[in-house]
């Protein structure tokens, strides 16, 4: 499946951030080195925490599967890919909801964990996870499905969590095993419950929903499980949090996962509310209709409370208006309450379903997700604390992740009663920014002609297309440089492989690569029959698998491992079968060396033949998303504002933008992954340039801005040379620069003559 740009972007940091622990040693040091932030260590000491920010509507559990593969097979490469994952959710609704997605070996999420661990996964609830055997967390990667309540342990009731119980069925998991100070004790001994099968397998936690994990008590039960890595998803970080990742609303927008932006209309009285939010519902599903999918748009309705009180808008008083006032069909009609659900077994999406209304309190505030959703009417007091935040984000789902193409359907909408309008955007805003959306995500009704802000046009009228590399008339790729004769298993592939490894299961692996050693740390593995008497097939066969190179023929990798393990000297199968995550990075390393010093040269070929040239491709758009802008106006930007930079980009473009270059006609922010231009070499990333500029000459400057703790690295180094080629077949109306504090002005200076 192919991810989301943003989705990819928090698994890319997720990664290098697993990387940068391996530098520093530390996961303070690494976060700080990535988020230029301080580190808060208040909850989990010395064990790794991080937080994902994604808002409502994001498919946090699809990158929270994708997280646990990579923290399994980097950071915790050492249990082999089993043990335990504890998966906490905030309610029973979102458990039932995860369960179902976990164990149906159909749906997306159970495929990426099926695919990436050999079919080697079992999916647990809390209550199943009794009953958990030795043999299954030995063998396989083991999730439990929790509630955070399940978990909560209160002195005065803990007799009730059956999770701290002794338990007779995990007797096995207790055998042979020292008495560790991480285990809870009774005056008998070691109890044996679940809790301490799960503080046994020093467990990878995931926590959903990661803000309500607020109180101490959450905290310190969470500790105690004697966790290695802590993940939490969540739309809005807790102060505590370490924000790893903040993807913002508007990339959701951009890859048309959500409907924005949000308009909103209040009424003073609660009847009007519904018949305006019922006409819009009626005019969105005549619009539908013109769509090649289906699309049957649905209102929600809140009330005030289900049961039948004269002061208060109940569900009843509700679907009475619609049926009598409305004229509505009762079969359009759902109620979904704690007490009744019309929704039960009810398959929204089919093209034979009727419903089109559905009333509710807050019984959709989580777990349901039907993007035919497009109108939420609020009739509660909305100045009342009914939790209408709740269920904003029920209504924000873009139908098939799809941008449709009449752009009302590309919106979503509020229908409140309030007392006045900035009565009804003051509650709305707080549902939307617990949803982790913001103010700037809303648009009052009455401002037909309002857009998006987030959305900006050019400012500069004529169409840019940049030069891009290219071989005949496609675009340079990769790929295409390594083509279809290439053989890996022709290569050579010597190197070092050090383990020392004794029959108890201790092993320390050191891999001496340009005259340094790096250490692994010391640990006590709970080595099985499988990883001991694993077959030199068995062990290619799982190297295959993971070394994941698109571009090379299955055949010619396997023959290539085969060889390379015949090359290891010293070292039996079962040794590098139980280091097998650390080889397994070893060989990725090295298959990926080797590809790039075979690019290098195709692309020196290639070039010397001239056989490489610069093909203008695609334009830049007329209307972007930003992510973040900035408040700070521009005199010669291409588009009305533009995405955050740091601190030191801003100064720089800054000087850039000054009267005193008269001769720049625009420039642009060069956007990683969104914008149309970049460079490619002979390596296996594109290189997205930070700016661009245009002289009056008609001369195109691409500006490479570097930090100074960046300036002399080999990724540096490459750049500047794949620019400098760029610049080279431009034919001398391109100019490539590496800009730094340095030589900032120098380059000014250059830049004035073009």
């Amino acid at each position: 499946m192919e991810l989301k740009k943003y989705q990819q972007k928090t698994i890319d940091l997720i990664k290098t951030y697993l990387k940068e622990i391996q530098f520093f040693g530390d996961p303070k040091h690494a976060f700080i080195s990535l988020t230029d932030q301080p580190y808060k260590e208040k909850f989990f000491d010395k064990i790794p925490f991080v937080c994902i920010k994604i808002p409502t509507g994001g498919g946090k559990t699809l990158v929270g599967c994708y997280a646990v593969t990579e923290i399994m097979d980097s950071f915790l490469k050492e249990k082999m890919g089993r043990g335990i994952v504890m998966w906490f959710v905030p309610s029973e609704a979102i458990k039932s909801q995860t369960l179902r997605k976990f164990k149906d070996r159909k749906d997306i999420h159970r495929k990426i964990l099926d695919d990436y661990f050999d079919n080697n996964v079992k999916i647990f609830s809390n209550e199943e996870s009794l009953k958990i055997r030795k043999e299954d967390v030995e063998n396989n990667l083991c999730i439990i499905i929790s509630s955070l309540d399940a978990f909560r342990k209160e002195k005065s009731l803990q007799n009730k969590y059956k999770v701290y119980q002794e338990n007779g069925a995990l007797i096995t998991h207790f055998e042979n095993i020292e008495c560790l100070d991480i285990l809870e004790k009774d005056e008998s001994g070691i109890i044996k419950s679940l809790a301490n099968v799960i503080r046994l397998s020093n467990p990878l936690l995931v926590i959903d929903e990661g803000h309500k994990t607020k109180t101490e008590l959450s905290i310190t039960f969470l500790k105690e499980l004697n966790p290695s890595f802590v993940i939490e998803y969540t739309a809005t970080p807790r102060e505590e949090s370490n924000v790893l990742v903040e993807i913002r609303s508007s990339e959701l927008k951009d890859e048309e996962m959500v409907k924005l932006p949000l308009i909103l209309e209040s009424h003073t009285q609660w009847q009007a509310a519904i018949l305006q939010g019922v006409l819009r519902r009626e005019e969105l599903e005549k619009i539908a209709k013109k769509e090649k999918e289906l699309i049957r748009p649905i209102a929600l309705l809140q009330a005030e409370q289900e049961k039948e009180d004269e002061n208060k808008i109940t569900v009843g008083k509700i679907r009475e208006l619609l049926i009598k006032d409305r004229k509505i069909s009762e079969e359009e009609i759902a109620i979904k309450t704690s007490k009744t659900n019309d929704l039960e077994r009810v398959d929204l999406f089919s093209k034979n379903c009727k419903i089109r209304y559905i009333i509710t309190v807050n019984a959709l505030a989580e777990g349901w997700d039907c993007s035919f959703a497009y109108v939420l009417i609020s009739v509660a007091n909305i100045g009342s604390k009914i939790a209408v935040e709740q269920i904003i984000g029920r209504i924000m789902r873009m139908p098939y992740a799809k941008r449709r193409e009449i752009e009302d359907l590309n919106r979503s909408y509020i229908f409140a009663s309030a007392r006045n309008f900035n009565e009804a955007v003051n509650q709305i805003i707080s549902g939307l920014e617990s949803n982790g959306y913001s103010k700037h995500d809303i648009i009052n009704a009455t401002a037909t002609k309002q857009k998006y802000e987030f959305d900006v046009d050019r400012r500069v009228k004529e169409d840019f297309v940049m030069p891009l590399m290219a071989i005949g008339n496609e675009e340079l790729t990769f790929e295409e440089l390594i083509g279809e004769k290439f053989e890996l298993h022709k290569q050579d592939a010597v190197f070092e492989f050090k383990v020392h490894y004794d029959a108890d299961g201790r092993a320390i692996i050191d891999i001496k690569e340009n005259d340094k050693w790096f250490k692994g740390r010391q640990q006590t593995l709970k080595l099985t029959y499988q990883d001991k008497n694993c077959s030199k097939k068995e062990l290619i066969q799982w190297l295959d698998k993971k070394l994941r190179f698109t571009m090379l023929d299955k055949e010619d990798k396997v023959k290539f491992l085969e060889k390379t393990i015949n090359e290891i000297k010293g070292h039996t199968i079962s040794d590098l079968s139980i280091n097998r995550y650390v080889l397994l990075i070893k060989l990725d390393e090295v298959i990926n060396n080797i590809l790039v010093d075979y690019s290098k040269k195709i692309f020196d070929k290639l070039l010397k033949e001239e056989k490489i040239k610069t093909i203008e491709f695609e334009k830049f758009p007329e209307i972007i998303t930003l992510s973040e802008d900035i408040s700070q106006e521009f005199n010669r930007n291409y588009y009305t504002k533009i995405d955050k930079l740091n601190k030191e980009e801003q100064r720089f473009i800054e000087r850039l933008d000054l009267d005193a270059l008269t001769n720049i006609k625009f420039w642009i922010r060069n956007r990683e992954k969104k914008d149309p231009f970049y460079l490619l070499g002979w390596q296996r990333n594109k290189f997205y340039p930070d700016f661009i500029a245009v002289t009056n000459k008609g001369n195109i400057l691409v500006l490479e801005w570097k930090g100074e703790d960046r300036i002399s690295n080999e990724d540096t180094e490459y750049k500047e040379k794949i620019g400098k080629i760029w610049e080279k077949l431009c034919g001398g109306k391109s100019f490539f620069f590496l800009v730094h504090n340095k030589n900032i002005e120098s380059v000014l200076i250059q830049i004035k003559k073009l």
